[in-house]
């Protein structure tokens, strides 16, 4: 048997662990990302939807949103996963400001607007999981939070209140 030569050998390790590679990503799952999505509440609706008169309720609302947006992160396929992540991100977010300030709706407003600055990038992530359910999962989501990025990176969310 002829031996191989170095050059050949190393570049059929190369290929073969990019192929390895690429088999074992994991590009999530997009048919349980779409159903999943599909009842998933909004970060947009539940920023328009404070309500300081049941703040343990709206808690609640939260908490379970995040976990949801836990589990999407999980099915996302590669292409949307830091969008995804990037909302729960945010989710996580409003869900603090409103632990901390549970009697104090203009407080916890303030403090996610505040806040906001740490999560450069979430109205884009937004746009992109819409565009992403409306051309993959056929879901019309809407048009996103009214939030905005600067040049800089940095997110303007806006609430009616």
């Amino acid at each position: 048997m002829r031996p191989i030569p170095r050059r050949r050998a190393a570049a059929a390790a190369v290929a073969l662990a990019l192929v390895v590679a690429s088999a074992c990503s994991d590009d999530g799952d997009s048919g349980a990302f779409c159903e999943r999505l599909g009842d998933t509440e909004q970060l947009s609706t539940i920023l328009g939807d404070l309500d300081p008169s049941d703040p343990a309720g709206l808690e609640a609302r939260l908490e379970a949103t995040l976990e949801q947006f836990s589990e999407l992160e999980g099915d996302a396929p590669g292409a949307i996963r830091d969008d995804v992540a990037r909302i729960r991100q945010g989710v996580a977010l409003v869900l603090e400001a409103v632990q901390d300030n549970p009697d104090d709706l203009p407080a916890a407003r303030a403090a996610i607007a505040g806040e906001l600055d740490e999560l450069p990038g979430l109205a884009q992530a937004s746009e992109d999981v819409v565009a992403y359910a409306r051309t993959e999962c056929d879901l019309d989501l809407g048009e996103g939070p009214a939030s905005t990025d600067d040049e800089d990176g940095a997110t303007t969310t806006t609430t009616e209140g």
